[in-house]
């Protein structure tokens, strides 16, 4: 069927002062020209022209997107007619509104024509923008409190355990510090006494050893909670200057090596031939071999051996110190670095310490803007790796 036949009924140009009364604005247009034909008093206000809309405009100057209009008419051309589409419109006077138009195919004065009325809905889609943004607004905040709720039970999460942590480490502080204490006054008591009588010389010279002893692992241990805590606070302040690691490494080794001796553990130093150097604290990286070394000869049993070693690697200083003791594993390591953590083994002397030795070098290297890493297998042995920036 030719569109010219679509309509359902003619308007003729002397109808039309019948639709000037009605309060819906309704406008004509020529469908091939898309020339004004006709537009009512309703029209003209509704786009501000108060006497009628100019002739010489064409329809596409009604609307913001001129496109709208082929749309518009594309769907015309389908279905006969167009049932509540919403466009907007544009005003004489700049104004922009929303319509809401229904029309259809028609004839006017035998041109092909459209016969369209619109109602302003601005203030209704007003509202929808309102009430979209309230509602966005409304989901913002209701995802604002559910992230605030996550992180407020992270917090309380955190808070509960850090005093657990708090009271673990405040028992086991507890514990270490108690038992040196209690050799130190009971081997005290009995010499102040003379529970063994006044000849029993030999006996009390013991005693006094074992005395010394003690009291050496409290300070050993007052100096690492000191160390820890200094550290933790941001107290602790490094003294950084040149140092040349082998001559260090080599002096620290010496002191380990009569009790590697002593429990028949055989240490190995290769720092290759290359001239190692670094700025960084002198007592505390001396701090941190010892410690590992001790570590390392602690978990190591008879006839095992600890080899350390040290080379420069990219802007690092890389040390390793590596034992084929008895290993740890993934959990174990977790315990081992925490204060006091110890590591329950077959060692004899895996017990001895304050169980403060990894905690301390973990955060004396991290000082230093470096890293520590474990890698351990059971019963193969364990490599401590120390990561340490040339120039801090």
């Amino acid at each position: 069927m030719p569109f010219e036949r679509i309509g359902q009924a003619a308007v003729r140009a002397d109808e039309v002062s019948l639709l000037d009364v009605v309060a819906t604005p309704i406008v004509i247009t020529h469908l091939g020209t898309t020339e004004i034909l006709y537009s009512n008093r309703a029209a003209h206000l509704l786009f501000d022209r108060p006497d009628e809309i100019d002739p010489a405009k064409r329809a596409e100057d009604l609307y913001v997107d001129p496109d709208q209009r082929t749309k518009l008419i594309q769907r015309l051309k389908q279905f006969g007619e167009v049932t509540n589409y919403e466009i907007e419109f544009k005003a004489l006077s700049g104004r922009r509104f929303w319509g809401l138009l229904s029309g259809r195919a028609t004839t006017f004065d035998g041109h092909p024509a459209f016969i369209a009325s619109i109602v302003d809905i601005s203030a209704q889609k007003e509202r929808e923008v309102q009430l979209a943004q309230a509602t966005e607004q409304l989901r913002i905040h209701a995802a604002a409190a559910v992230k605030l709720n996550r992180e407020l039970k992270g917090q309380r999460q955190v808070a509960i355990t850090a005093s657990r942590a708090k009271s673990d480490f405040l028992a086991r502080m507890s514990h270490e510090l108690r038992s040196p204490l209690n050799a130190i006054l009971g081997f005290s008591e009995v010499i102040a006494d003379r529970i063994f009588g006044p000849d029993a010389t030999d006996r009390y010279e013991s005693y006094a050893r074992n005395i010394h002893e003690a009291g050496g692992h409290l300070l050993e241990l007052i100096n690492d909670i000191l160390d820890l805590s200094k550290v933790e606070a941001g107290e602790l302040q490094l003294t950084l200057e040149p140092i040349e690691l082998k001559e260090l490494m080599k002096s620290s080794v010496q002191l380990m090596t009569p009790i590697a001796e002593k429990r028949g553990v055989q240490l190995v130093v290769d720092l290759g031939r290359s001239p190692l150097s670094l700025v960084a604290d002198r007592r505390r990286l001396r701090q941190m071999v010892v410690n590992l070394v001790s570590n390392a000869i602690k978990f190591t049993l008879t006839g095992g051996t600890v080899m350390i070693t040290a080379h420069q690697e990219g802007g690092n200083i890389v040390i390793d110190v590596a034992d084929s003791g008895i290993g740890m594993t993934a959990e174990q390591i977790k315990v081992a670095l925490q204060p006091f953590g110890q590591v329950p083994t077959e060692s004899p002397y895996a017990q001895v310490g304050t169980g403060l030795g990894l905690p301390i070098v973990e955060s004396l290297v991290k000082l230093h803007g470096g890293k520590l890493d474990i890698h351990s297998t059971p019963n193969v042995g364990t490599t401590v790796t120390l990561t340490i920036p040339k120039v801090r």
